[in-house]
């Protein structure tokens, strides 16, 4: 609740229990970021680094989703760089997919706004993204060559260990994106 920096460091001089290192930190980056822009440009600014910074998130996942990969399978059979392969063949297929799901919708955006347009674009949407989930399953059977059983309870057991991963990285990049706001 400091209006300024002066503001903080007095409180933080005066009690330096008060005012916490970590507190200190982040009020020290909020408060020149929220004295120079209203909500509205906050959040505009706040959704475009983080678009910004999206590559770089990704960039850093796809060795951890390898790595996932690599720990499942024969460690004889495959090298990590093959897990490797695999990860770009199907992040590659994510990002082509999500490609299109936008430029569905941005086209469906010139329909202007009535309900056939957006049920055309929840279905569109739905069943984009169910493809994308359910794409992982036949092409991780088709790449290791294992039975559908065990290839099936493989993924399953990725997909969840991905899931917190990503979730990990999602929070990393929203905190690096609140930070690099400029």
């Amino acid at each position: 609740g400091y209006k300024s920096i002066t503001e903080l460091d007095s409180a933080r001089k005066a009690n330096p229990d008060k005012v916490g290192a970590l507190e200190y930190w982040v009020s020290k980056k909020t408060i020149p970021i929220q004295n120079k822009y209203s909500d509205k440009e906050l959040k505009e600014k706040f959704f475009e680094s983080v678009m910004y910074n999206f590559p770089k998130a990704l960039f850093i996942y796809m060795p951890l989703f390898a790595l996932v990969l690599w720990l499942f399978h024969n460690k004889k059979r495959w090298y990590y760089f093959d897990h490797g392969i695999f990860t770009l063949h199907y992040f590659s297929f994510l990002l082509l997919t999500s490609l299109l799901i936008g430029i569905c919708d941005y086209l469906l955006h010139f329909l202007g706004e009535n309900m056939v347009k957006k049920t055309i674009s929840v279905l569109i949407n739905a069943v984009g993204y169910l493809w994308m989930f359910y794409y992982f399953f036949p092409a991780h059977h088709r790449f290791y060559g294992e039975t559908r059983a065990i290839s099936f309870l493989k993924s399953i057991f990725i997909l969840f260990i991905n899931i917190f991963l990503i979730a990990i990285v999602s929070v990393l990049l929203v905190i690096y994106a609140f930070i690099n706001i400029h």
